[in-house]
């Protein structure tokens, strides 16, 4: 080890620092063990692995409407008796994984000039309360690390893992073709919500399996949720595309939930 027989303040605290780590690891591999024992137990049969229905799932469409978003979405009853309900939190994003407490406070804070600064929860889970603006996300008043106008956004999908990445002012139109056998081509456009990675070292702020990922501000306010991407971890540009939460809000809303609500509660038999 670097601090192997050095007695110094900075190796007291690399101690202390890999100390944590340790007990974290064997907390999580605890929780593992207990959650795989649940698994065994109680989700073998297939019937116990049903926990919801669809009830909502409009066809998907590219430039809807007067907006012009791609529109993918379903609405999904979760069955209450499948959560338990003594620890169920709502919406929230973990934000442990590869990306320090320390690395992510100062990603998301890149620049001083912001007034609302990002604070790092102190379990490592950001609740999700309210929705983004349109106003902001048109016209951001934060800047990233460049003095760009943006937002910083953090998403946790199954493809990529927990990412930040910078959303701009700039509408962003994605261009689909449809051909056959023959030479005929078809060409559409639909309006997204354009999302960057955080920095070229950073890798991308999405890949693939991340589709249906909620993003959102450090304040934990819903923007939208990812529908695709122009990029890997291997690609040299990266852009994430979302559909945001207003126009779903209002899709919602058209569709007969009038009271549609991204902070879900228990009550009843379902959530």
């Amino acid at each position: 080890m670097a601090v192997q027989g050095r007695d110094d303040p900075a190796a007291n605290r690399e101690r202390q620092f890999v100390q944590f780590q340790l007990d974290d690891a064997r907390e999580a591999q605890h929780d593992l063990r207990l959650f795989k024992q649940d698994v065994l137990t109680h989700w073998r049969p297939s019937e116990s692995r049903v926990i919801g229905r669809t009830t909502l799932s409009p066809p998907i469409n590219i430039s809807f409407g007067n907006e012009g978003y791609t529109e993918d979405w379903a609405v999904i009853e979760i069955d209450s008796s499948k959560v338990n309900t003594s620890n169920f939190q709502g919406n929230i994003i973990d934000l442990s994984g590869r990306i320090t407490s320390y690395d992510f406070t100062r990603m998301m804070n890149s620049n001083s000039q912001n007034a609302q600064n990002f604070t790092y929860p102190h379990d490592g889970l950001l609740r999700l309360n309210g929705t983004i603006p349109d106003t902001d996300m048109r016209k951001p008043t934060s800047v990233d690390q460049t003095d760009e106008q943006c937002l910083m956004v953090i998403k946790r999908g199954s493809g990529s893992g927990l990412t930040i990445g910078r959303a701009n002012n700039i509408v962003s139109y994605k261009r689909y073709y449809y051909g056959d056998d023959s030479d005929d081509e078809y060409q559409d456009t639909s309006k997204e919500w354009g999302i960057f990675s955080y920095d070229s070292k950073s890798g991308a702020f999405s890949d693939y399996g991340d589709s249906g990922s909620v993003i959102v501000d450090g304040l934990g306010r819903i923007g939208g949720l990812l529908t695709g991407g122009n990029g890997s971890q291997e690609a040299s540009v990266d852009i994430t595309y979302a559909t945001p939460i207003t126009f779903l809000l209002k899709r919602l809303q058209e569709n007969g939930l009038h009271k549609p609500n991204v902070n879900p509660t228990l009550g009843g038999n379902h959530v």
